[in-house]
């Protein structure tokens, strides 16, 4: 049978008994510090509503108008990617001042704007916890990546390192596998979870890692202690496991003797692990035989801890479900394989930003028309994720249909523009457009605000089309103009996206030269100039995705 301690100053049932367990305050501001959001437990803690503080000067709103420096630094750091905690001290809306531990971390929005988050929680009883270590030390090492089982990983380092012997940490299932988050409002008879993290602070590691494997899926009753930590949104101390616990313990433990005094444990602490008002799942913490029970500070600080990193694992899984969203958006709508069409040789890649988050809007298409005429397109949507994606699948779309109506291709890139100023994701993007006719070796082409294109020719020289840039899409009342050349037998057009020439370290200027000298006209294999370029250009690293399309004209029979 389950015990729980009857509450006394040492040992309190719940955290719910200890004072300082203040649910996390939640805002946003912009880069350049306003208050963009504000959640009803800022609202509770600093005494001032919404309506007070949106679009003031966070440290005007919060602060009376002090530690500019030391927000203006944190701010700075995190709109540039570099989280940070610092404690300040608040006068509260309860009228006493205490000290409030901030954390700083960047976000970006559905179309790549960046703005900055802020957690605020109050410090209590930190003086009479363990090593008297300050916690913005040991919640620093959380959350430092959106991996999620990183961040379990870190969160168990942190608690052993400052509270108990083990620690382990477990996920709903429901979670990971459907991207669920589940409700606890109606009774459940069972909680499914996924064990992300076990860590204990001696040589055993291996052994414990060998009895109770990361990613194992344990159902618990929902009568059991853990469940009802969740349920309640509470830390609970305990002195002995469930009965399904304790036989799982008696058969993994029984043959491995190094860590088998685990079945004597009599002091374990569990807490939830909860996120913008949603419980992921929980942390378990345990003593060893003769350590002392957890006290009332220690059930506070493994509770700030723990709600610190379920913020963090939660911001991994949004991350997560925002990539495979724009991902698989993005395969959707990019074409597997063009149909090269007659009279020409077509080539092309597509290149992923570097960073897995960064999802692009690059497409390109190859649109075979009557008469034998072919389209070839590049676009760039701007920003990333799956804003940029959506814009990019419908400007795809666009494009087609208006291609197959025939129209000249300044024309098209004109209704364009107005189909893009009509896009409720209200994103710019750019485009080039060239119209090729085989059968009179010619090319018309028009861009709007695009990389020009590059005509290489036979001999081994390339040149830079002198293309009027036009307006990006979406902009209004922008005018195009297009240019009609002659298209040489065995010439290549090139056609990219900004991602592939321009870096933090090179200037697009740079690039489109470093492109044109890969690329000798007398080389015949257009799959095999691909790899050249893209292979010299494109490191990998790049925060943007990058395009190629190469096109040539197959020669005209003899006679």
């Amino acid at each position: 049978m389950e015990h729980r301690p009857e509450a006394d100053d040492r040992r309190p049932e719940t955290a719910a008994m200890a004072p300082g367990l203040t649910a996390l305050a939640t805002l946003a501001v912009t880069t350049t510090g306003s208050v963009l959001h504000w959640s009803p437990a800022a609202a509770g803690l600093f005494g001032r509503a919404d309506a007070e503080v949106h679009g003031r000067d966070l440290c005007e709103a919060v602060l009376g108008g002090e530690h500019r420096a030391v927000v203006a630094s944190a701010v700075t750091g995190a709109a540039t990617g570099a989280a940070s905690v610092t404690v300040l001290p608040v006068r509260l809306g309860d009228g006493h001042t205490v000290p409030v531990e901030f954390r700083w971390e960047p976000l970006t929005d559905a179309a790549g704007g960046v703005t900055v988050g802020v957690s605020a929680l109050p410090r209590h009883d930190e003086e009479s916890v363990t090593d008297g270590r300050p916690a913005d030390q040991t919640i620093l090492g959380i959350g430092a990546t959106l991996d999620l089982r990183q961040t379990a990983r870190e969160l168990a380092d942190a608690l052993i390192s400052r509270l108990c012997y083990g620690a382990g940490v477990y996920v709903l299932e429901r979670l990971l596998v459907d991207d669920q988050m589940p409700s606890y409002e109606e009774a459940e008879s069972r909680v499914v979870v996924r064990r992300m993290a076990l860590v204990v602070s001696d040589g055993t590691q291996g052994e414990w890692a060998s009895a109770f494997p990361a990613d194992e899926v344990i159902a618990y009753a929902a009568d059991t202690t853990v469940a009802r930590s969740m349920t309640t949104g509470r830390p609970i101390v305990f002195t002995s496991l469930d009965s399904q616990t304790l036989g799982r313990f008696k058969d993994r433990l029984a043959v491995r003797p190094r860590i088998n005094e685990a079945l004597s444990y009599h002091s374990f602490l569990t807490v939830p692990l909860i996120a913008r008002g949603h419980v992921m799942g929980f942390t378990v913490l345990a003593r060893r035989p003769g350590e002392p029970p957890f006290t009332r500070a220690e059930a506070t600080l493994a509770h700030r801890i723990a709600e610190h990193a379920a913020v963090c694992m939660d911001n991994g899984r949004l991350y997560d479900r925002e990539r495979r969203t724009s991902k698989t958006l993005q395969r959707s709508l990019l074409p597997v394989a063009l149909k090269t069409p007659p009279g020409t040789r077509i080539a092309h890649r597509y290149l992923p930003a570097g960073q897995t988050s960064r999802i692009g809007g690059d497409w390109y298409d190859v649109i075979p028309l009557p008469g034998g005429k072919v389209a070839l397109v590049v676009g760039d949507a701007m920003g990333h994720g799956t804003a940029a994606a959506l814009v990019m699948g419908q400007l795809r779309t666009a494009v087609r249909i208006l291609a197959r109506l025939g129209l000249p291709p300044a024309d098209l890139l004109r209704h364009l523009d107005e189909i893009a100023q009509e896009l409720t994701t209200a994103q710019f993007a750019t485009c080039v457009y060239a119209l090729c006719d085989p059968g009179a070796r010619t090319l018309t082409i028009a861009r709007a605000g695009h990389v020009p294109p590059i005509l290489a020719t036979a001999d081994g020289a390339s040149v830079l089309l002198d293309l009027p840039p036009g307006l990006p899409l979406g902009v209004g009342e922008a005018s195009y103009e297009a240019m009609e050349i002659h298209f040489p037998d065995d010439a290549t057009l090139v056609l990219c996206t900004d991602g592939l020439v321009e870096s933090r370290d090179r200037d697009m200027d740079t690039g489109l030269a470093e492109l044109r000298s890969l690329l000798p006209g007398t080389l015949p294999d257009l799959e095999a100039t691909c790899e050249a370029v893209v292979e010299h250009l494109h490191t990998g690293a790049g925060a943007d995705d990058a395009t190629l399309l190469l096109a040539r004209l197959t020669p005209r029979p003899p006679g």
